[in-house]
């Protein structure tokens, strides 16, 4: 098989970030040649982050532990890969191919996952603080632990008054999840039930690599349910698990005002 010297270029800078040496078909496609640069680049343990990657041919890649932070991996074949772990902080996945992935513990903290074909991939563990899950493909099942857990935290520490406080806050967009644990001013998952109690989150059994706040850690203030960026599906589907949540528990979600008791 023919040799061949191969570029990754910054998506930044447009400069030259790796060299790799590959061996291919001069009329491979030119996603082969670069996901073979990249396997070869991630074997030599070269930084690729901020590397311009889009479209690359990463299937059944073992990229476990990789450093892509900041990287361009827009329309990349990603499926059946192996990113258990990877660093993909702010890394740009829109329209990836992640069907299968295992995406167990792996970094995905403020990335682009925006229409991303996520369908079978492993999310258990992952940090999705402030990630864009818009328009991308995610089933119920892969769903289910979020979900679950934010039923169980709703069982063990909301009242029905506080559980229609976090549906309005969900509602009017003042959820914001990068701010857990900073007292008064947390607005996750057990600050907004804080909140609703007038105390600071602190003040309850809280704890950050729970699933559930793992997914409210998409949300953002301003982040609305019917927004089609952002923080708006995460938004959207806490807002569905909590309206849920309440008709499970017989809770009204359409109080009278004498019942409906909301901190001033």
């Amino acid at each position: 098989m023919p040799t061949e010297i191969y570029k990754i270029i910054n998506r930044f800078t447009g400069e030259v970030q790796f060299t790799a040496e590959i061996e291919c078909a001069p009329d491979a496609s030119p996603s082969i040649k670069l996901g073979l640069a990249v396997k070869f680049a991630i074997k030599s343990r070269a930084d690729l982050s901020g590397a311009d990657l889009s479209r690359a041919d990463l299937s059944e890649a073992n990229l476990s532990g990789a450093d892509l932070s900041g990287a361009n991996l827009s329309r990349a074949d990603l499926s059946e890969a192996d990113l258990s772990g990877a660093y993909l902080s702010g890394a740009d996945l829109s329209g990836a191919n992640l069907s299968g992935a295992n995406l167990s513990g792996a970094n995905l903290s403020r990335a682009d996952l925006s229409g991303a074909n996520l369908s079978g991939a492993d999310l258990s563990g992952a940090d999705l603080s402030r990630a864009d899950l818009s328009g991308a493909n995610l089933s119920d099942e892969q769903m289910r632990a979020f979900k679950a857990d934010l039923w169980l935290t709703l069982t063990e520490l909301a009242k029905p008054a506080e559980a229609l406080f976090l549906i309005q806050e969900l509602r009017d967009g003042r959820v914001d999840g990068s701010t857990y644990g900073d007292g008064k001013k947390c607005a996750c998952l057990v600050g907004t039930i804080a909140k609703a109690r007038d105390i600071g989150g602190e003040n309850l059994d809280h704890d950050s690599d729970r699933p559930a706040e793992r997914w409210f850690m998409m949300i953002k203030e301003g982040d609305l349910p019917t927004n089609k960026t952002g923080g708006g599906f995460a938004a959207k589907m806490a807002l569905k698990w909590t309206e849920e949540w309440c008709a499970a528990t017989g809770v009204d979600l359409n109080p009278s005002p004498e019942t409906r008791s909301f901190p001033a």
